[in-house]
């Protein structure tokens, strides 16, 4: 196992970022934002996406009140998790100190080291899940008990309530489970029974939901499938950019470092406790490869995908360093491998003084983005301005949305669409941004009809005002952060 250093470096690892993004910016990215919104209350379902990972933000949010420390503190929590679910997996199949590596070397995955810690939500939960999965299948081929069937049985009903690409992880890895003659008969336990049960139970109150919610469920997952017309020539080209994409930066690491030697098989694989029989782990991670590329043939043969993205690839690839240095066990005596362990080092360093860095950063480009939003001026000139919170926030942008409810946690905030209705609870406080700055009419100013997005919904039983303030870390030649607001007692 790791030694105390060890869990004490990854440990200061996401607690630094919990530290840094907590103080960089009281703003919200789109992804927090969209927690900060659903968390407001408990329910089966959430749109597009399952709901564990609101579920536990909702939790956080209980324990510790709603605010960017309790965003920041769930998801690194999670990455922390799933850092430590794979080495506990490598444990299974090499040296400790090479399954240490083996984890770590998911930092320079960019969807993982980089992409994860600026603004994933359910792909870090999903990724998290699919660890944790893969470790207790992997457990199952050592040493198969009743209670890891059981426990298997809770991992995949959590994961189906994670991100509902999970069940596509699933049904590839029990296949590679199910095509090894040395691996199938986990699959032949009756405890599997058991498992089957387990997690149907969990995922039984999402799975009604979902039943009568499904186009609501389902319209984005297709959206984001079809993609762009182009057909099968486009997804067959889309194809490898996406894999080459969420493996570069490691795959060239791994082949300066090491190169003949990634290719020179290891010598043996590893055994089981006492008299478990052998796991062939090359011909198990072999038969994975090829049921993973005929998935995404199908999905573009016959499923009509014409675009991948490299963060799809999340739940299939996170174990793609565990694959390689199982595969590869004399690494551990290669004489470059203290060499990696330096790389990683300063890129842990370098991911988490860029992320801190990038929003001062935005701002000097002049071109700032969400954590640049002067959240903090804008809650205290609203304050300024009568509105203490409590009551109803209408508001079309989900980012505004977010900053306000963490700010005004008393007060519901309701993403305004087509079909939202004028809200009962008093006071409301109706707020857009704007791009068009110090243009509105006196006529406008005095019909909120003549507005868009939430302020429409006013109508004329309050006036509408204007803020500008600068962006933050913004310098006089930015053009301000401008929005709209009417406040009705």
């Amino acid at each position: 196992m790791l030694d105390r250093s060890g869990w004490s470096w990854l440990l200061l690892y996401f607690a630094a970022h919990v530290v840094c993004r907590t103080l960089v910016s009281p703003a919200l990215e789109l992804d927090e934002a969209e927690q900060a919104l659903w968390s407001q209350q408990l329910q089966s379902g959430y749109g597009a996406q399952p709901p564990l990972y609101t579920w536990l933000q909702w939790a956080t949010f209980q324990l510790l009140g709603a605010s960017v420390f309790s965003l920041s503190l769930l998801k690194n929590t999670l990455l922390g998790l799933t850092y430590v679910l794979v080495f506990l997996a490598g444990r299974l199949l090499m040296p400790a100190g090479l399954a240490a590596v083996a984890s770590a070397c998911m930092l320079l995955l960019p969807q993982i080291g980089w992409e994860s810690s600026r603004d994933l939500t359910h792909s870090v939960l999903l990724t998290t899940m699919a660890a944790a999965t893969l470790y207790v299948v992997l457990r199952l081929q050592f040493r198969p008990s009743p209670w890891l069937y059981l426990l298997l049985g809770l991992v995949i009903g959590l994961g189906a309530l994670s991100k509902y690409s999970y069940a596509a992880f699933v049904v590839l890895l029990l296949l590679t489970v199910a095509t090894g003659r040395d691996t199938r008969s986990m699959l032949r336990s009756p405890w599997l029974l058991a498992t089957a049960a387990v997690a149907l139970l969990v995922v039984a109150p999402h799975a009604l939901w979902l039943l009568t919610h499904w186009q609501q469920a389902t319209q984005g997952t297709v959206h984001k499938l079809a993609g762009a017309a182009g057909g099968i020539g486009r997804g067959l080209a889309s194809l490898p950019l996406a894999l080459a994409a969420f493996v570069a930066p490691w795959a060239l690491v791994m082949l300066a470092l090491f190169g003949r030697a990634l290719w020179r098989p290891a010598p043996g694989w590893p055994r089981g406790p006492g008299p478990a029989p052998a796991l062939d782990i090359v011909a198990f991670w072999r038969r994975y490869a090829v049921a993973l590329a005929l998935a995404f043939l199908g999905m573009v043969l016959f499923g009509g995908v014409t675009h991948f993205k490299d963060r799809w690839m999340l739940p299939f690839l996170f174990c793609a360093p565990l694959m390689l240095f199982s595969s590869r066990l004399h690494l551990a005596e290669h004489p470059r491998l203290p060499w990696l362990r330096r790389v990683l080092l300063v890129v842990a360093l370098l991911t988490l003084v860029l992320l801190t860095l990038r929003v001062p950063f935005h701002a000097m480009r002049n071109r700032p983005d969400e954590l640049n939003v002067p959240a903090r001026e804008l809650v205290r000139a609203l304050r300024v301005q009568g509105y203490n919170g409590g009551g109803t926030i209408l508001t079309s942008d989900p980012t505004l949305g977010g900053i306000l409810r963490l700010a005004f946690p008393a007060a519901r905030v309701e993403l305004v669409t087509g079909t939202t209705a004028s809200p009962l609870g008093r006071p409301v406080l109706a707020i857009d941004s704007t791009s068009r700055c110090g243009t509105m009419t006196e006529a406008a100013a005095s019909d909120a009809t003549q507005h868009p997005g939430a302020l429409r919904l006013l109508g004329t039983r309050a006036p509408i005002r204007e803020i500008a303030l600068p962006y933050a870390f913004g310098d006089a030649a930015l053009a301000p952060a401008c929005y709209r607001y009417g406040l009705l007692p």
